[in-house]
């Protein structure tokens, strides 16, 4: 994920719980996410690291929205879901976040929650393009 950051990398989980809970602090929720999904400093928890995504998502944190869309057009620790996969993935790419514009132009390009639409699919991947995503230029060049 390229655009991720790791804000507290020097705290331990719980500080982070309470930031989370109690500052309501959606970098927090994301990063206790990423902990329990990579196994970063606790057990690995597919479960808590779906919760904790879910809770940063719903406030507005483009990372959590982006591994939401990713657990769920992966069928990671929930149903695959490609339609609330691409739900997600906009709403990350409406916040900037540069992997979900790629992961939609993908999403069009194959038909995984949407009517397969190559034009959409490049106009995805274009946007990633200019913002610098590599993999995106990436894909535009080989859908050409």
């Amino acid at each position: 994920m390229e655009d991720t950051v790791i804000y507290y990398s020097g705290r331990n989980i719980r500080n982070l719980v309470r930031l989370a809970d109690r500052d309501d602090d959606a970098d927090a929720m994301f990063e206790l996410g990423y902990r329990y999904y990579f196994g970063y400093g606790v057990r690995h928890n597919i479960a808590k690291a779906l919760l904790w995504f879910y809770n940063a998502a719903i406030r507005g944190d483009a990372d959590g929205c982006y591994m939401m869309g990713t657990m769920l057009s992966c069928g990671e620790g929930v149903e695959l879901d490609d339609e609330e996969a691409v739900y997600w993935f906009l709403q990350a790419a409406d916040l900037g976040h540069l992997d979900s514009m790629n992961e939609l132009g993908i999403m069009f390009a194959e038909g995984y929650g949407v009517e397969q639409d190559m034009e959409a699919a490049r106009e995805w991947w274009q946007k990633a393009a200019d913002a610098g995503s590599e993999e995106a230029k990436e894909n535009l060049e080989r859908s050409a």
